[in-house]
């Protein structure tokens, strides 16, 4: 079906003032050209669309059709070009007993629904939504789109979009057997009655150097997350899970055969934290203490890239028998001293701080910290946990879905949106402009 609009414009200069380009772009798409020209080709589709099932109007013999003309309806859907207003013609089908109407223009252009919002804009609002807040987010859509949708309408498609791209990723991740993975939490404040804060758990995968988000949850146990995982089998039965000391995510995500690699960097917070809590020493023994770890936590690491290179598996087995002892050393001394949480808690992680030294020696390369998921939690902290934002179960988990797929992998998101959007639809519009001489005088 081609069809051909013709729009007559008229641009006014007024006076002899100066005026910039920015002034008559801005002039122009004030006119709503967009908007004009949306509306007219949908009223034209529509108009050829009732005349080929009901013929011109007014025409002989239309009687006798099987569809009839049953009157028009006004539509006012609001798109990325503003609201339009459209008048539609609806049949009404006799064979069916006069009792099935319906508008031809849907046979060739689909509504979203019931909504009023379509697609595009709503796509367009949820995006904004996971960079600001959503009264930001109309404030800065409302610049570009005078119709722009409430906070509440955005906070609705974000639950929405958020539900679909999880969805979507968990194509992504089943059957992944991702090798190494990496998992933290954090704490958002609450939106809902009797609970003050929101626990959001995060699992982020490795493989073939692609990160993967295998897994979002909001107020549920580890053992939930690790049970889905298991279920998709995302997770490989041998993989290396690296993070911090929450003992909860360990259980749950270490069985079997997966092995623990504790964060040198948390090694090296919770010590000092738990070395104030035993209140045993001044500041400056904390200090030496956090340097002699760091020191054969450090060499250790040295010895890893020394030896990957030069093959010398022996000289790694013994530095990291080194090493282990050495905690353990330290670990006594600590507990003489009478600083039995810090102690425990080198003796007990003793082995999980060397995992990917032992790895090593069997070929497999691990990172010993856990930077790739520190900074994805920084993406959850710039726009969850402003200490005025509060956040119901559903709502931050959504929009963390939207947020974090996007954020690990930009490609996927691209794909996801363009399904949101039905952008392989645009294949099937093909439009051109000429330009014909304007007339005008100052």
């Amino acid at each position: 079906m081609d069809i051909t609009v013709s729009l007559q414009i008229k641009i006014q200069f007024d006076g002899n003032k100066n005026v910039s380009v920015g002034n008559v772009a801005t002039a122009v798409k004030g006119l709503g050209l967009e908007q004009k020209v949306t509306e007219a080709a949908i009223q034209k589709v529509d108009k050829e669309l009732i005349e080929k099932y009901c013929g011109g109007m007014y025409a002989r013999g239309n009687g006798n059709n099987r569809y009839q003309r049953a009157g028009t309806v006004k539509r006012h859907p609001k798109t990325s070009v503003g609201k339009l207003d459209l008048k539609l013609h609806r049949v009404k089908d006799k064979e069916e007993g006069g009792t099935r109407i319906f508008l031809p223009l849907e046979d060739r252009i689909e509504f979203d629904g019931k909504k009023v919002y379509q697609e595009d804009i709503s796509v367009i609002s949820a995006e904004l939504a996971t960079k600001l807040t959503y009264r930001d987010a109309v404030k800065e859509g409302k610049q570009f789109i005078k119709d722009f949708p409430s906070a509440c309408t955005i906070n609705r498609r974000v639950i929405e979009y958020g539900e679909e791209i999880k969805a979507f990723n968990g194509d992504e991740i089943k059957d992944a057997n991702v090798e190494v993975a990496f998992a933290d939490g954090t704490k958002t404040h609450s939106q809902e009655k009797g609970k003050s804060k929101n626990g959001v758990n995060v699992v982020l995968g490795v493989s073939n150097g692609k990160k993967i988000l295998l897994d979002t949850r909001v107020n549920k146990l580890w053992e939930e997350t690790a049970s889905k995982l298991d279920e998709a089998a995302a997770l490989d039965k041998q993989a290396v899970v690296i993070g911090d000391a929450e003992r909860e995510m360990r259980n749950a995500l270490v069985k079997g055969e997966r092995s623990f690699q504790l964060d040198f960097v948390h090694v090296f917070h919770d010590t000092g934290f738990k070395l104030w809590q035993d209140g045993k020493m001044a500041l400056d023994d904390r200090k030496e203490v956090i340097r002699r770890l760091k020191s054969a936590l450090y060499s250790l690491k040295n010895s890893v890239e020394k030896h990957e290179k030069d093959g010398d598996l022996d000289a790694l087995k013994r530095r990291i028998n080194y090493t282990v002892d050495e905690l353990k050393k330290l670990a006594e001394e600590l507990r003489e001293l009478g600083c039995f949480k810090a102690a425990s808690f080198i003796r007990t992680y003793s082995n999980t701080i060397v995992t990917f030294a032992v790895l090593a020696v069997k070929g497999r390369k691990v990172p010993w910290n856990s930077n790739l998921i520190e900074r994805l939690m920084g993406e959850i902290a710039k726009r969850t946990k402003h200490k005025w934002m509060r956040w119901t179960t559903k709502g931050l988990e959504t929009i963390l879905d939207i947020i974090l797929i996007r954020y690990v992998s930009e490609e996927s998101y691209e794909v996801f949106k363009s399904r949101m959007m039905k952008s392989d639809n645009l294949r099937f519009i093909k439009g051109e402009v000429k330009s014909i001489s304007a007339g005008g005088e100052f």
